[in-house]
């Protein structure tokens, strides 16, 4: 699931992650509510929520976002 051997890389969770992150580089807000963040992410590409929640998890494992008080946040 991390590395896709399908054909579609934009299903893997290193592309949603690189969205993720793309979009808390990106923005002027630092905090994110979860469903906000997702919405963000679907504006530039379709992704399912439970890819989403997986890529979000895999970012939280690997200490790049965080949770502030119910909001994401990056750590970097």
């Amino acid at each position: 699931m991390i590395l896709n051997k399908d054909i579609n890389p934009e299903h893997s969770l290193y592309f949603i992650g690189s969205l993720i992150i793309s979009e808390l580089t990106n923005s002027r807000n630092e905090k994110f509510d979860f469903l906000e963040l997702y919405r963000g992410i679907q504006n530039s590409q379709t992704v399912s929520m439970n890819i989403f929640t997986l890529s979000l998890d895999w970012l939280y494992l690997n200490g790049v976002v965080d949770i502030d008080k119910g909001k994401i946040k990056k750590c970097f």
